[in-house]
């Protein structure tokens, strides 16, 4: 393999890699609707959509987002505050997500602990009969399905937790460790 032929390769895994954005303003990366300061703003909804369809179409490493301005914008401080409002946002979403992963399985055991305690009620209630046989009966039509249902439903949510929501998780995950470059071009080479 050429010289050539290696920093094409090599550019070709950086272009997989990499998430390009293009904006006019830093109120492109921001919501529109949010009065407060742009250090304070929360992230735009189309930037984050944006964010989420590039990051389907290259799902590979650890992501660079380069984002594309106008040389006018051009100032350390801002490029600063974009960053660590972006990483902060991740941040915020990568945990919810991750708050929403744990109470879905905390259900799930909850969904098989009753389970298996209403299926041994029933089969000691069976074995010992320390209930009539009428009580045991009815508490039979209850209890078996509610049992059965228990554990398939609680095994369902702890081992194939939703897969929507893991996916927004390692989304965020990786949005919030991805390396943020800004460069800049002249007001004719969009």
């Amino acid at each position: 393999m050429t010289d050539d032929s290696k920093k094409r390769a090599e550019q070709r895994v950086q272009d997989l890699r990499e998430i390009g954005v293009v904006i006019d303003t830093w109120d492109d990366i921001f919501s529109d609707f949010d009065p407060r300061p742009l250090s304070e703003r929360t992230v735009s909804g189309d930037f984050i959509d944006e964010l989420k369809k590039r990051y389907k179409e290259t799902q590979s490493g650890d992501f660079i987002i380069t984002i594309y301005a106008p040389i006018l914008l051009k100032n350390e401080e801002s490029e600063r505050m974009v960053t660590n409002r972006l990483r902060k946002h991740f941040r915020y979403k990568f945990l919810q997500k991750n708050k929403v992963i744990a109470i879905i399985r905390i259900r799930g055991l909850i969904f098989f602990i009753v389970g298996i305690c209403s299926l041994s009620f029933l089969t000691l209630a069976t074995y010992f009969k320390f209930l009539s046989e009428l009580t045991l009966q009815i508490s039979s039509i209850i209890l078996m399905p509610l049992g059965w249902f228990g554990i398939w439903e609680g095994l369902s949510k702890l081992i194939d937790t939703s897969p929507v929501v893991i996916r927004d998780s390692k989304l965020f995950e990786r949005l919030l460790k991805a390396t943020y470059h800004f460069k800049y071009l002249e007001s004719g080479n969009k």
